[in-house]
């Protein structure tokens, strides 16, 4: 029974050492200042995502409404009444 209480108290100080190194014991807003620090990088990733998907949605309509370039017989435009009223 002393043998084990003797090692349960051996192995108690290395089982608290990772919890101790997760807090910074001369900075007791550290935590916190860490989560707001990830918290900011998330939000500056999320805006730099969100603005490459604006561009390349952009890109992606310019590139559809653009007019299929006129081949066939009649290449060099309609002849006659252009269809637009008033002009």
């Amino acid at each position: 029974m002393r043998i084990l209480i003797a090692a349960a108290l051996c192995l108690s100080p290395a089982l608290a050492t990772p919890v101790l190194a997760q807090v910074q014991q001369n900075n007791p807003n550290g935590a916190n200042q860490s989560m707001e620090r990830t918290g900011q990088l998330r939000a500056l990733q999320q805006d730099q995502t969100t603005q490459t998907d604006m561009l390349r949605m952009d890109s992606q309509r310019n590139l559809a409404a653009e007019p299929a370039p006129n081949t066939g017989p009649n290449a060099i435009g309609p002849i006659g009444r252009t269809g637009v009223i008033g002009r």
